[in-house]
């Protein structure tokens, strides 16, 4: 995965957007984070970039850790918020470019899940660059994971032509875009959003299994 080059794709979309939003529309409430609004977004990204380089802070991130992040910057304008990140972007991208470690490329994980989050929220049409290869990631480190007992699975990016097995057998096999198939991952989608996708087999026994993070309350569309 070319970590430095989403990264740095995603911050460039996002300053720009900032640049040209108002006041009501920093204040939107974000959905897929349904305690922020678009600006403590930014404040979140804004603060685990300063905090991963200055070494307080190693990935993965906790509750407890992003709302410290967006709390610590409530008194901030998005200027200072996209400056702060934006002075702390370098001293990432070189981390980003040596670090072997997995838990390094997952500031790019977040960057790219926020960026569609404050898309979403604003109604504007998601960026879809790249997904098919942070679906890789994350499904390489799924597999790695995949419960024993689970039915074999596999999974189809519909769009970019490739496919992933996880686990023995690949009795059940579920299809769909490289974004959507990601955004659930994510857990950008809710449960019964995930098991309306295209599935050959029953996905009930494995579905606690398919969200990273914990699937989404309501359902969301991007």
């Amino acid at each position: 995965m070319d970590s430095v080059r989403i990264y740095s794709e995603v911050q460039e979309r996002l300053l720009a957007l900032a640049a040209e939003l108002d006041d009501a529309a920093l204040g939107t409430a974000v959905p897929a984070c349904p305690d922020w609004t678009v600006q403590q977004t930014y404040a979140h990204l804004a603060g685990l970039c300063a905090e991963v380089v200055a070494g307080t802070f190693t990935p993965p991130a906790s509750d407890e850790a992003t709302a410290r992040q967006v709390a610590e910057r409530a008194d901030r304008g998005i200027g200072e918020l996209c400056d702060e990140w934006r002075a702390a972007t370098p001293a990432l991208l070189e981390l980003l470019g040596t670090e072997t470690r997995l838990r390094y490329r997952l500031p790019v994980v977040d960057a790219w899940t926020h960026e569609n989050d404050i898309r979403g929220a604003l109604g504007l049409e998601p960026a879809t660059g790249h997904a098919d290869t942070l679906l890789d990631f994350s499904l390489t480190g799924l597999g790695r994971a995949w419960p024993g007992h689970a039915p074999g699975l596999t999974v189809t990016a519909t769009d970019a032509g490739r496919s992933w097995t996880l686990g023995p057998g690949g009795t059940l096999h579920w299809r769909g875009t490289a974004f959507e198939l990601y955004r659930a991952l994510m857990g950008r989608r809710t449960p019964g959003q995930i098991a309306a996708m295209d599935w050959t087999g029953d996905p009930a026994p494995i579905l606690p299994a398919l969200s990273l993070l914990p699937a989404a309350a309501e359902p969301l569309t991007v």
